[in-house]
């Protein structure tokens, strides 16, 4: 038989449905089935797990996928956004036919969590709709609004790239005397890239320690990691730290006066 076939069957349909999300080179395989499930695309372990419906015709349309609280996936958004994106990709298969199957969802994104009870409601937003968004320009303000490292920027994230031996790991506090090689501050703003290939953004760097923003797993003492320079995105920081003024976009002498708000005395 074929996925159709089943689909159409009144009584030989035995539907399941597989979650690939991935984060860097983690990769987490689940499906809503009661015992392990095998597609051409890997091996689909079960969980607790389900989704709703999707309206791919919206812009705006997003898909909710329901976890245990306790789910791994979930976890990483406790805190905050992690900086590295989650992704998703659904499919939908019938035993006894598991090589033929169908995707559901493609280059999906998590873009939030929220708790109901004892579960976790995972919102995921398809690639498509993204596509169809409407984007604003580059904005006229005084710092520069380029990614750091990315086109518009042109830095080379290879030439701010330095590897770090961890000392001491403590939930979001990371210590090496790699971190004292650099002036204070010089990591504030950019990010630890950990061996799996998940990062998590810093917040402050003095010293031998630099703060994350939130705790990123897998990291302990005795590991080396990537640690990457930060920018404050002022026209200061590109010209000193980096030698960019040529493509910084900021525009640091617009008047911070409002003429339409107070007296004009």
């Amino acid at each position: 038989m074929t996925f159709d076939s089943r689909e159409k069957s009144t009584y030989q349909g035995q539907p399941v449905e597989c979650f690939r999300f991935s984060q860097g080179s983690t990769l987490w395989l689940w499906t809503s089935a009661d015992k392990s499930i095998t597609l051409p695309v890997g091996t689909f372990a079960p969980e607790v797990i389900k989704c709703g419906e999707l309206d791919e015709e919206r812009d705006d349309a997003t898909l909710e996928v329901t976890v245990a609280r306790d789910n791994p996936v979930a976890q990483l958004f406790i805190q905050s956004l992690p900086v590295s994106p989650v992704g998703l990709t659904v499919y939908k298969a019938h035993r006894g036919e598991e090589s033929d199957y169908k995707t559901r969802l493609v280059g999906g994104r998590v873009t939030s969590l929220r708790f109901e009870g004892a579960e976790a409601v995972l919102t995921c937003a398809p690639l498509s709709g993204a596509l169809r968004r409407r984007l604003p320009l580059i904005q006229f303000q005084s710092l520069c609004p380029w990614p750091l490292y990315g086109p518009g920027c042109t830095v080379s994230k290879a030439a701010f790239k330095d590897s770090i031996l961890l000392t001491s790991v403590s939930t979001v506090t990371l210590v090496s005397s790699n971190f004292a090689s650099r002036p204070d501050g010089w990591f504030n703003n950019g990010w630890v890239e950990g061996t799996n290939g998940a990062t998590m953004f810093i917040v402050n760097h003095v010293g031998n320690t630099v703060t994350l923003m939130a705790p990123l797993a897998g990291l302990a003492s005795g590991q080396t990691v990537f640690a990457y320079a930060g920018c404050d995105r002022t026209e200061a920081t590109c010209n000193g730290k980096f030698n960019n003024l040529v493509n910084h976009l900021g525009f640091a002498r617009i008047p911070v006066r409002n003429p339409y708000e107070g007296s004009i005395a």
